[in-house]
Protein backbone atom coordinates (compact mmCIF):
# COMPACT_ATOMS: atom_id res chain seq x y z
CA UNK A 1 0.00 0.00 0.00
CA UNK A 2 1.44 3.22 -0.81
CA UNK A 3 0.53 7.10 1.00
CA UNK A 4 0.78 10.58 0.86
CA UNK A 5 3.51 11.16 -2.13
CA UNK A 6 5.93 14.04 -1.10
CA UNK A 7 5.82 15.04 -4.94
CA UNK A 8 2.41 15.89 -4.71
CA UNK A 9 0.92 15.98 -1.55
CA UNK A 10 1.27 19.30 0.64
CA UNK A 11 3.78 18.84 3.57
CA UNK A 12 6.36 21.57 3.59
CA UNK A 13 5.76 24.76 5.25
CA UNK A 14 6.78 27.93 3.48
CA UNK A 15 6.14 31.73 3.95
CA UNK A 16 5.03 33.32 1.04
CA UNK A 17 5.47 36.93 -0.06
CA UNK A 18 2.29 38.29 1.14
CA UNK A 19 3.72 36.99 5.25
CA UNK A 20 1.41 33.71 4.18
CA UNK A 21 2.29 30.25 5.65
CA UNK A 22 1.41 27.94 3.21
CA UNK A 23 1.80 24.01 3.16
CA UNK A 24 3.27 22.96 -0.46
CA UNK A 25 4.42 19.72 -1.97
CA UNK A 26 8.10 18.81 -3.45
CA UNK A 27 6.58 19.88 -6.82
CA UNK A 28 4.86 22.99 -5.99
CA UNK A 29 8.16 24.40 -3.95
CA UNK A 30 10.24 24.23 -6.90
CA UNK A 31 7.43 25.27 -9.37
CA UNK A 32 7.17 28.73 -7.06
CA UNK A 33 10.01 29.02 -5.19
CA UNK A 34 10.24 32.70 -6.50
CA UNK A 35 7.02 33.23 -4.42
CA UNK A 36 8.03 32.45 -1.38
CA UNK A 37 10.50 33.99 1.30
CA UNK A 38 11.91 30.95 2.91
CA UNK A 39 10.98 28.05 4.64
CA UNK A 40 9.32 27.99 8.13
CA UNK A 41 8.50 25.06 9.72
CA UNK A 42 8.19 23.93 13.00
CA UNK A 43 11.84 24.84 14.20
CA UNK A 44 14.68 26.32 12.34
CA UNK A 45 16.78 23.18 13.03
CA UNK A 46 13.49 21.81 11.08
CA UNK A 47 13.90 24.05 8.21
CA UNK A 48 17.77 23.37 7.93
CA UNK A 49 17.11 19.84 7.26
CA UNK A 50 14.10 20.14 4.99
CA UNK A 51 16.35 22.62 2.97
CA UNK A 52 18.98 19.48 2.79
CA UNK A 53 16.63 16.85 1.14
CA UNK A 54 15.36 19.93 -1.47
CA UNK A 55 18.86 20.33 -2.00
CA UNK A 56 19.52 16.69 -2.53
CA UNK A 57 16.98 17.01 -5.14
CA UNK A 58 18.18 20.07 -6.92
CA UNK A 59 22.22 18.69 -6.74
CA UNK A 60 20.82 15.29 -8.08
CA UNK A 61 18.71 16.77 -11.10
CA UNK A 62 21.58 19.50 -12.00
CA UNK A 63 23.97 16.77 -11.95
CA UNK A 64 22.24 14.14 -13.76
CA UNK A 65 21.16 16.68 -16.86
CA UNK A 66 22.19 19.70 -18.30
CA UNK A 67 19.96 22.57 -19.30
CA UNK A 68 18.91 21.09 -22.35
CA UNK A 69 18.29 17.80 -20.20
CA UNK A 70 20.90 15.68 -21.95
CA UNK A 71 22.72 13.29 -19.75
CA UNK A 72 26.11 14.38 -18.43
CA UNK A 73 29.12 12.81 -19.32
CA UNK A 74 29.54 11.51 -15.80
CA UNK A 75 26.75 9.53 -15.94
CA UNK A 76 27.72 7.70 -19.26
CA UNK A 77 29.65 4.34 -19.52
CA UNK A 78 32.88 5.86 -21.21
CA UNK A 79 33.54 8.58 -18.71
CA UNK A 80 36.90 8.23 -17.33
CA UNK A 81 37.17 9.88 -14.24
CA UNK A 82 41.13 9.72 -13.96
CA UNK A 83 40.92 11.84 -16.96
CA UNK A 84 41.96 15.51 -16.05
CA UNK A 85 40.80 16.87 -19.72
CA UNK A 86 37.72 15.91 -18.93
CA UNK A 87 37.00 16.66 -15.76
CA UNK A 88 38.27 20.01 -16.03
CA UNK A 89 35.55 20.45 -19.06
CA UNK A 90 32.98 18.92 -16.77
CA UNK A 91 33.50 21.21 -14.12
CA UNK A 92 33.51 23.96 -16.47
CA UNK A 93 30.28 23.26 -17.90
CA UNK A 94 29.02 22.87 -14.46
CA UNK A 95 29.89 26.23 -13.66
CA UNK A 96 28.79 27.79 -16.62
CA UNK A 97 25.24 26.54 -16.48
CA UNK A 98 24.89 27.22 -12.48
CA UNK A 99 25.55 30.93 -13.76
CA UNK A 100 22.96 30.99 -16.91
CA UNK A 101 20.41 29.44 -13.56
CA UNK A 102 21.57 32.31 -10.98
CA UNK A 103 21.18 34.95 -14.12
CA UNK A 104 17.99 34.10 -15.02
CA UNK A 105 16.83 33.37 -11.92
CA UNK A 106 15.44 29.79 -12.19
CA UNK A 107 15.43 26.51 -11.24
CA UNK A 108 16.73 23.72 -13.81
CA UNK A 109 13.18 22.04 -15.72
CA UNK A 110 15.05 18.74 -15.13
CA UNK A 111 14.08 18.64 -11.72
CA UNK A 112 10.66 18.07 -12.45
CA UNK A 113 11.79 15.25 -15.12
CA UNK A 114 13.82 13.99 -12.05
CA UNK A 115 10.91 13.52 -9.49
CA UNK A 116 8.46 11.57 -11.77
CA UNK A 117 11.71 9.49 -12.77
CA UNK A 118 11.91 8.26 -9.07
CA UNK A 119 8.11 9.03 -8.15
CA UNK A 120 7.84 6.25 -6.57
CA UNK A 121 10.42 6.51 -3.62
CA UNK A 122 8.58 9.20 -2.29
CA UNK A 123 5.76 7.52 -0.66
CA UNK A 124 5.72 8.63 2.79
CA UNK A 125 3.84 5.05 3.89
CA UNK A 126 4.91 2.70 1.11
CA UNK A 127 5.80 -1.12 2.22
CA UNK A 128 8.62 -1.26 -0.36
CA UNK A 129 10.09 2.03 -0.80
CA UNK A 130 8.63 4.15 2.08
CA UNK A 131 10.76 7.55 2.27
CA UNK A 132 14.09 8.16 4.48
CA UNK A 133 12.82 4.53 6.34
CA UNK A 134 13.18 0.70 6.29
CA UNK A 135 10.69 -1.36 6.05
CA UNK A 136 9.48 -4.19 8.75
CA UNK A 137 11.89 -7.25 7.13
CA UNK A 138 15.53 -4.96 7.94
CA UNK A 139 14.52 -4.77 11.82
CA UNK A 140 13.32 -8.35 11.99
CA UNK A 141 14.41 -9.48 15.52
CA UNK A 142 16.98 -11.75 14.03
CA UNK A 143 18.87 -8.64 12.96
CA UNK A 144 18.82 -6.37 15.97
CA UNK A 145 20.11 -6.83 19.61
CA UNK A 146 16.98 -6.70 21.61
CA UNK A 147 13.55 -8.42 20.97
CA UNK A 148 12.26 -5.75 19.14
CA UNK A 149 13.28 -1.97 18.05
CA UNK A 150 12.93 1.12 20.50
CA UNK A 151 9.87 2.79 19.65
CA UNK A 152 9.19 6.78 19.37
CA UNK A 153 5.52 8.22 19.75
CA UNK A 154 4.60 11.60 18.33
CA UNK A 155 5.43 13.40 21.32
CA UNK A 156 9.05 12.19 21.21
CA UNK A 157 9.85 13.23 17.85
CA UNK A 158 7.62 16.40 17.73
CA UNK A 159 10.18 18.74 19.10
CA UNK A 160 7.67 21.66 19.79
CA UNK A 161 6.67 18.90 22.76
CA UNK A 162 9.53 16.49 23.09
CA UNK A 163 8.00 14.43 25.63
CA UNK A 164 9.02 11.53 27.34
CA UNK A 165 6.73 8.99 28.92
CA UNK A 166 8.22 9.58 32.21
CA UNK A 167 8.68 13.71 32.11
CA UNK A 168 5.89 16.11 31.33
CA UNK A 169 6.28 18.82 28.86
CA UNK A 170 5.54 21.94 30.02
CA UNK A 171 3.59 24.93 27.98
CA UNK A 172 2.82 22.42 25.06
CA UNK A 173 1.60 23.70 21.86
CA UNK A 174 -0.88 20.28 22.28
CA UNK A 175 -3.20 19.87 24.70
CA UNK A 176 -3.17 15.94 26.27
CA UNK A 177 -6.50 15.03 26.12
CA UNK A 178 -7.56 11.95 24.19
CA UNK A 179 -4.01 11.34 23.62
CA UNK A 180 -3.78 14.40 21.41
CA UNK A 181 0.01 15.09 22.29
CA UNK A 182 0.84 11.52 20.11
CA UNK A 183 -1.37 12.27 17.24
CA UNK A 184 0.53 13.90 13.90
CA UNK A 185 -1.13 14.68 10.55
CA UNK A 186 0.79 13.51 7.44
CA UNK A 187 2.80 16.14 6.45
CA UNK A 188 3.76 16.66 10.31
CA UNK A 189 5.14 12.83 10.43
CA UNK A 190 7.00 13.69 7.01
CA UNK A 191 8.75 16.90 8.45
CA UNK A 192 10.14 15.20 11.67
CA UNK A 193 10.97 12.09 10.21
CA UNK A 194 13.37 13.88 8.37
CA UNK A 195 14.32 16.02 11.40
CA UNK A 196 15.05 12.86 13.23
CA UNK A 197 17.56 11.46 10.65
CA UNK A 198 19.32 14.71 11.23
CA UNK A 199 19.09 15.48 15.47
CA UNK A 200 18.30 12.47 17.46
CA UNK A 201 20.37 12.06 20.34
CA UNK A 202 21.42 8.55 22.10
CA UNK A 203 18.78 7.78 24.26
CA UNK A 204 17.47 5.11 22.11
CA UNK A 205 19.11 1.88 23.17
CA UNK A 206 18.73 -1.10 19.89
CA UNK A 207 21.41 -1.64 17.59
CA UNK A 208 22.07 -4.24 15.10
CA UNK A 209 23.51 -7.00 15.68
CA UNK A 210 25.49 -7.94 18.96
CA UNK A 211 28.31 -6.25 18.13
CA UNK A 212 28.57 -2.39 19.45
CA UNK A 213 29.51 0.14 17.66
CA UNK A 214 29.54 4.10 17.72
CA UNK A 215 26.56 5.01 16.83
CA UNK A 216 25.05 8.12 15.07
CA UNK A 217 22.78 11.19 17.13
CA UNK A 218 22.04 12.84 13.57
CA UNK A 219 25.03 13.87 11.51
CA UNK A 220 23.16 17.78 11.64
CA UNK A 221 23.95 17.41 15.58
CA UNK A 222 27.32 17.50 15.44
CA UNK A 223 27.64 20.27 13.23
CA UNK A 224 27.70 24.28 12.73
CA UNK A 225 25.04 24.29 10.52
CA UNK A 226 25.06 27.38 7.87
CA UNK A 227 23.58 28.51 4.76
CA UNK A 228 23.20 31.28 2.79
CA UNK A 229 19.41 33.04 2.37
CA UNK A 230 18.60 35.25 -0.56
CA UNK A 231 15.95 36.97 -1.61
CA UNK A 232 13.42 34.25 -1.93
CA UNK A 233 13.55 30.74 -1.73
CA UNK A 234 14.58 30.32 -5.15
CA UNK A 235 17.62 32.40 -4.72
CA UNK A 236 18.31 30.22 -1.15
CA UNK A 237 18.48 27.14 -3.30
CA UNK A 238 20.53 28.42 -5.59
CA UNK A 239 23.12 29.46 -3.41
CA UNK A 240 23.74 26.72 -1.70
CA UNK A 241 23.78 24.07 -4.69
CA UNK A 242 27.10 23.90 -5.25
CA UNK A 243 27.87 22.91 -8.76
CA UNK A 244 31.20 22.12 -7.95
CA UNK A 245 32.76 20.98 -4.92
CA UNK A 246 35.64 22.80 -3.67
CA UNK A 247 37.74 19.45 -2.38
CA UNK A 248 39.73 17.75 -5.62
CA UNK A 249 38.36 14.46 -3.76
CA UNK A 250 34.75 14.64 -4.68
CA UNK A 251 34.32 16.36 -7.94
CA UNK A 252 33.02 14.49 -10.99
CA UNK A 253 31.26 12.06 -8.65
CA UNK A 254 27.51 11.02 -9.18
CA UNK A 255 25.29 12.20 -6.96
CA UNK A 256 23.32 9.46 -5.13
CA UNK A 257 20.60 10.49 -2.18
CA UNK A 258 19.11 7.37 -0.15
CA UNK A 259 15.99 7.17 -2.38
CA UNK A 260 17.74 5.59 -5.21
CA UNK A 261 18.38 2.90 -2.92
CA UNK A 262 16.24 0.08 -1.50
CA UNK A 263 16.17 0.26 2.17
CA UNK A 264 17.97 -2.70 2.02
CA UNK A 265 20.70 -1.43 -0.22
CA UNK A 266 21.04 1.31 2.32
CA UNK A 267 21.70 -0.22 5.39
CA UNK A 268 24.25 -2.76 3.41
CA UNK A 269 26.19 0.58 2.62
CA UNK A 270 26.13 1.82 6.55
CA UNK A 271 27.88 -1.12 7.79
CA UNK A 272 30.45 -1.69 4.52
CA UNK A 273 32.76 1.48 3.25
CA UNK A 274 30.11 4.23 4.83
CA UNK A 275 32.15 7.02 3.20
CA UNK A 276 29.96 9.49 1.03
CA UNK A 277 31.83 11.14 -1.63
CA UNK A 278 28.69 13.05 -3.16
CA UNK A 279 26.60 15.80 -1.26
CA UNK A 280 23.23 14.39 -2.50
CA UNK A 281 24.62 10.87 0.02
CA UNK A 282 25.40 13.46 2.69
CA UNK A 283 22.50 15.41 2.39
CA UNK A 284 20.51 12.29 2.87
CA UNK A 285 21.80 10.54 5.39
CA UNK A 286 20.28 8.58 8.08
CA UNK A 287 20.77 8.31 11.41
CA UNK A 288 18.24 5.69 12.32
CA UNK A 289 16.71 2.68 10.58
CA UNK A 290 13.27 4.18 10.76
CA UNK A 291 10.10 1.78 10.06
CA UNK A 292 6.44 3.36 10.01
CA UNK A 293 3.91 1.05 9.63
CA UNK A 294 2.64 1.72 6.26
CA UNK A 295 -1.01 1.07 7.53
CA UNK A 296 -1.14 3.82 10.23
CA UNK A 297 -4.09 5.01 11.35
CA UNK A 298 -3.04 8.62 11.68
CA UNK A 299 -6.49 9.39 13.96
CA UNK A 300 -4.60 7.39 16.59
CA UNK A 301 -1.30 8.04 18.58
CA UNK A 302 1.40 7.82 15.84
CA UNK A 303 4.49 5.27 16.79
CA UNK A 304 7.57 4.46 14.98
CA UNK A 305 10.15 2.42 15.12
CA UNK A 306 14.16 3.14 14.85
CA UNK A 307 17.26 1.22 15.06
CA UNK A 308 20.75 2.80 15.62
CA UNK A 309 23.21 3.50 12.41
CA UNK A 310 26.83 3.87 12.49
CA UNK A 311 28.53 7.34 13.21
CA UNK A 312 29.82 9.08 10.17
CA UNK A 313 33.38 10.17 10.74
CA UNK A 314 34.07 13.23 11.70
CA UNK A 315 37.46 14.39 11.24
CA UNK A 316 38.35 16.16 8.23
CA UNK A 317 34.98 15.24 6.64
CA UNK A 318 35.26 18.32 3.81
CA UNK A 319 32.62 16.58 1.65
CA UNK A 320 30.18 18.91 4.24
CA UNK A 321 30.13 22.37 3.16
CA UNK A 322 27.56 23.74 5.46
CA UNK A 323 29.50 24.03 9.00
CA UNK A 324 31.93 25.80 10.82
CA UNK A 325 35.39 23.76 11.43
CA UNK A 326 37.78 23.92 14.33
CA UNK A 327 41.58 22.62 14.79
CA UNK A 328 41.98 20.52 17.25
CA UNK A 329 44.83 20.70 19.51
CA UNK A 330 44.22 18.15 21.70
CA UNK A 331 42.31 15.21 22.44
CA UNK A 332 40.99 12.26 20.75
CA UNK A 333 40.71 14.37 17.46
CA UNK A 334 44.08 15.82 17.82
CA UNK A 335 45.87 16.94 14.47
CA UNK A 336 42.54 16.83 12.87
CA UNK A 337 39.55 19.34 12.29
CA UNK A 338 35.96 18.39 13.17
CA UNK A 339 32.76 20.49 12.52
CA UNK A 340 32.38 22.83 15.33
CA UNK A 341 28.58 23.58 16.73
CA UNK A 342 27.46 27.06 17.40
CA UNK A 343 27.86 28.14 21.10
CA UNK A 344 24.24 28.84 23.34
CA UNK A 345 24.37 32.86 23.45
CA UNK A 346 27.16 33.75 21.08
CA UNK A 347 26.12 35.84 18.61
CA UNK A 348 27.57 33.76 14.69
CA UNK A 349 29.90 37.47 13.86
CA UNK A 350 31.96 36.52 16.95
CA UNK A 351 32.63 33.19 14.94
CA UNK A 352 33.83 35.96 11.98
CA UNK A 353 37.29 34.24 11.13
CA UNK A 354 35.51 30.79 11.27
CA UNK A 355 33.12 31.97 8.15
CA UNK A 356 35.08 34.02 6.25
CA UNK A 357 38.53 33.71 6.60
CA UNK A 358 40.77 31.32 3.98
CA UNK A 359 42.03 27.89 4.99
CA UNK A 360 44.94 28.25 6.90
CA UNK A 361 47.88 25.91 7.57
CA UNK A 362 49.70 27.73 9.77
CA UNK A 363 51.05 26.38 12.75
CA UNK A 364 49.44 28.67 14.86
CA UNK A 365 46.83 29.41 13.36
CA UNK A 366 45.47 26.07 11.36
CA UNK A 367 41.84 26.95 9.31
CA UNK A 368 39.33 25.72 7.22
CA UNK A 369 36.99 28.22 5.30
CA UNK A 370 33.29 26.51 5.23
CA UNK A 371 32.84 25.06 2.06
CA UNK A 372 29.32 27.13 0.84
CA UNK A 373 31.41 30.42 1.73
CA UNK A 374 34.27 28.81 -0.64
CA UNK A 375 31.53 28.57 -3.22
CA UNK A 376 30.14 32.03 -2.52
CA UNK A 377 33.83 32.97 -3.13
CA UNK A 378 34.34 31.43 -6.73
CA UNK A 379 30.52 33.66 -7.73
CA UNK A 380 32.14 37.19 -7.21
CA UNK A 381 31.31 38.18 -10.47
CA UNK A 382 28.41 37.22 -10.82
CA UNK A 383 26.51 37.80 -7.32
CA UNK A 384 28.02 41.20 -7.17
CA UNK A 385 27.15 43.54 -4.41
CA UNK A 386 24.32 42.02 -2.90
CA UNK A 387 23.14 41.78 0.71
CA UNK A 388 22.98 38.13 1.66
CA UNK A 389 21.69 36.49 5.26
CA UNK A 390 23.89 33.98 6.78
CA UNK A 391 22.20 31.27 8.74
CA UNK A 392 23.10 29.83 11.69
CA UNK A 393 21.46 26.87 13.23
CA UNK A 394 22.93 24.00 15.54
CA UNK A 395 20.96 22.12 18.30
CA UNK A 396 21.86 21.93 22.08
CA UNK A 397 21.81 18.78 24.28
CA UNK A 398 21.55 17.83 27.84
CA UNK A 399 25.56 17.43 28.37
CA UNK A 400 24.80 13.80 29.31
CA UNK A 401 27.31 11.52 27.27
CA UNK A 402 24.95 8.48 27.61
CA UNK A 403 21.51 10.15 25.64
CA UNK A 404 22.43 13.43 23.78
CA UNK A 405 19.23 14.75 24.36
CA UNK A 406 18.10 17.46 21.82
CA UNK A 407 17.27 20.08 24.14
CA UNK A 408 17.57 23.59 22.24
CA UNK A 409 17.68 25.54 18.73
CA UNK A 410 21.07 27.58 18.78
CA UNK A 411 19.84 30.03 15.84
CA UNK A 412 21.19 33.45 14.36
CA UNK A 413 20.92 35.64 11.11
CA UNK A 414 23.85 37.98 10.11
CA UNK A 415 22.86 40.49 7.08
CA UNK A 416 25.91 41.13 5.50
CA UNK A 417 26.77 42.43 1.49
CA UNK A 418 28.47 39.64 -0.44
CA UNK A 419 31.59 41.35 -0.87
CA UNK A 420 32.41 40.94 2.35
CA UNK A 421 32.94 37.41 2.27
CA UNK A 422 34.53 37.49 -1.25
CA UNK A 423 36.72 40.30 -0.99
CA UNK A 424 39.89 38.32 0.69
CA UNK A 425 42.99 40.39 -0.57
CA UNK A 426 44.87 41.68 2.71
CA UNK A 427 44.09 45.06 1.91
CA UNK A 428 39.90 44.54 1.68
CA UNK A 429 37.35 44.04 4.17
CA UNK A 430 37.41 40.20 4.76
CA UNK A 431 40.80 40.79 7.21
CA UNK A 432 39.43 43.60 8.49
CA UNK A 433 36.45 42.84 9.55
CA UNK A 434 38.18 39.63 11.45
CA UNK A 435 40.63 42.30 13.00
CA UNK A 436 37.98 44.13 14.12
CA UNK A 437 36.03 41.73 15.84
CA UNK A 438 38.94 40.07 17.23
CA UNK A 439 40.18 43.42 19.28
CA UNK A 440 36.18 43.96 19.91
CA UNK A 441 36.29 40.63 21.64
CA UNK A 442 39.67 41.41 23.48
CA UNK A 443 38.28 44.82 24.62
CA UNK A 444 35.40 42.75 26.49
CA UNK A 445 36.69 39.32 27.04
CA UNK A 446 40.02 40.93 28.62
CA UNK A 447 40.35 44.38 29.19
CA UNK A 448 36.87 44.97 30.65
CA UNK A 449 37.33 41.58 32.43
CA UNK A 450 40.42 42.67 33.90
CA UNK A 451 38.02 45.44 35.59
CA UNK A 452 35.16 43.61 36.24
CA UNK A 453 37.94 41.23 38.65
CA UNK A 454 39.64 44.49 40.09
CA UNK A 455 35.84 45.27 41.51
CA UNK A 456 35.93 42.06 43.01
CA UNK A 457 39.40 42.07 44.72
CA UNK A 458 38.10 45.19 46.06
CA UNK A 459 34.37 43.37 47.25
CA UNK A 460 36.95 40.98 48.96
CA UNK A 461 34.87 38.27 46.92
CA UNK A 462 37.30 34.94 46.33
CA UNK A 463 37.14 33.02 43.40
CA UNK A 464 35.59 29.98 44.80
CA UNK A 465 32.77 32.04 45.47
CA UNK A 466 29.68 31.64 43.11
CA UNK A 467 29.17 35.58 42.87
CA UNK A 468 32.97 36.14 41.65
CA UNK A 469 31.86 34.27 37.99
CA UNK A 470 28.24 35.39 38.24
CA UNK A 471 29.16 38.68 38.39
CA UNK A 472 31.90 38.80 35.66
CA UNK A 473 29.59 36.45 32.86
CA UNK A 474 26.75 38.74 33.72
CA UNK A 475 28.28 41.87 32.99
CA UNK A 476 30.31 40.46 29.79
CA UNK A 477 27.12 38.99 28.42
CA UNK A 478 24.83 42.23 29.04
CA UNK A 479 28.07 44.71 27.38
CA UNK A 480 28.00 41.50 24.17
CA UNK A 481 23.76 42.63 24.08
CA UNK A 482 24.62 46.01 24.31
CA UNK A 483 27.11 45.57 21.20
CA UNK A 484 25.09 42.97 19.15
CA UNK A 485 23.08 45.25 17.35
CA UNK A 486 25.32 47.95 16.16
CA UNK A 487 27.69 46.16 15.24
CA UNK A 488 25.19 43.82 12.73
CA UNK A 489 23.97 47.25 11.58
CA UNK A 490 27.78 48.44 11.10
CA UNK A 491 28.73 45.53 9.25
CA UNK A 492 26.00 45.77 7.03
CA UNK A 493 26.75 49.24 6.51
CA UNK A 494 29.92 48.75 4.61
CA UNK A 495 30.86 49.63 1.06
CA UNK A 496 33.01 48.30 -1.19
CA UNK A 497 34.98 51.14 -1.82
CA UNK A 498 34.93 53.93 0.79
CA UNK A 499 37.92 54.21 3.21
CA UNK A 500 37.97 51.23 5.32
CA UNK A 501 40.45 52.91 8.40
CA UNK A 502 38.00 55.58 9.00
CA UNK A 503 35.01 53.08 8.82
CA UNK A 504 36.94 51.10 11.02
CA UNK A 505 37.22 53.90 13.51
CA UNK A 506 33.51 54.65 13.39
CA UNK A 507 32.84 51.26 14.90
CA UNK A 508 35.78 51.29 17.60
CA UNK A 509 34.17 55.04 18.91
CA UNK A 510 31.08 52.95 19.18
CA UNK A 511 32.44 50.54 21.38
CA UNK A 512 34.11 52.56 23.41
CA UNK A 513 31.03 54.44 24.17
CA UNK A 514 29.00 51.11 24.33
CA UNK A 515 31.80 49.82 26.92
CA UNK A 516 31.28 52.79 29.05
CA UNK A 517 27.85 52.77 29.25
CA UNK A 518 27.90 49.45 30.94
CA UNK A 519 30.61 50.44 33.29
CA UNK A 520 29.12 53.83 33.75
CA UNK A 521 26.12 51.77 35.10
CA UNK A 522 28.42 49.36 37.20
CA UNK A 523 29.97 52.69 38.80
CA UNK A 524 26.32 53.66 39.48
CA UNK A 525 25.77 51.50 41.62
CA UNK A 526 28.93 51.13 43.70
CA UNK A 527 28.33 51.09 47.47
CA UNK A 528 30.36 52.97 50.20
CA UNK A 529 33.17 49.83 50.08
CA UNK A 530 33.70 50.56 46.73
CA UNK A 531 35.04 54.33 47.13
CA UNK A 532 37.06 52.86 50.28
CA UNK A 533 38.59 50.50 48.54
CA UNK A 534 41.76 48.49 49.87
CA UNK A 535 45.05 49.04 49.60
CA UNK A 536 47.16 47.34 47.23
CA UNK A 537 50.89 47.88 46.83
CA UNK A 538 50.89 50.38 49.54
CA UNK A 539 48.35 52.43 47.14
CA UNK A 540 44.45 52.40 47.82
CA UNK A 541 42.90 50.51 45.00
CA UNK A 542 38.73 51.77 44.94
CA UNK A 543 36.31 51.95 41.94
CA UNK A 544 37.98 55.01 40.71
CA UNK A 545 41.20 53.83 40.94
CA UNK A 546 40.37 50.56 38.69
CA UNK A 547 37.80 53.15 36.74
CA UNK A 548 40.84 55.45 35.40
CA UNK A 549 43.01 52.38 35.06
CA UNK A 550 40.62 50.57 32.98
CA UNK A 551 40.08 53.60 30.76
CA UNK A 552 43.44 54.43 29.94
CA UNK A 553 43.63 50.75 28.50
CA UNK A 554 40.61 50.58 26.76
CA UNK A 555 41.71 53.77 24.81
CA UNK A 556 44.81 52.53 24.28
CA UNK A 557 44.33 48.99 23.15
CA UNK A 558 41.42 50.78 20.78
CA UNK A 559 44.47 52.70 18.77
CA UNK A 560 46.67 50.11 18.51
CA UNK A 561 46.64 48.80 15.21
Amino acid sequence: MSRFNLIDKAWIKVLDLEEQNQEVSLKEVFQNAHLYQRLAGETETQNFAILRILLAILQTAFDHFDLDGELRPHYRDNWDTENRADLKSLNKTLRRDWRKLWQDKELPQTVFSYLDQWHDRFYLFDDRYPFMQVTADEISEDKISKKKASSLSGKNINRLISESGNKVALFSPKYAAKKNKEILKASEVARWLITLQGYIGLSDKVIFGQEKYKASKGWLFDIGGIYLEGDNLLETLLLNCIAVHSDRRYKGKQQKPAWEYSPAENLEGYFSKFNPDNLAELYTLWSRAIYIDPETDLTEPFECQVVKLPDLRHTNQFLEPMTLWRYNDSGENKGYFTPRKHRPGQAIWRSFGLLALPDSDAEDEKRRQPGIIQWLNKQEEIIGEKVISLRAVSMEDDGNATSWVPVNEICDRLDIRSFVLIDVDESAWMPRINDTVDKTKKMVEIHFQYFLKDINQIRNIKRDDPKYYGFINQNIEEVYFRIDRPFRDWLLSLELYEFKNEKIKVWEDCLYDLINQQVNEIIAKAGPRDYTGIIQDKEVMNIATVHNKFSRILLKGLKEV
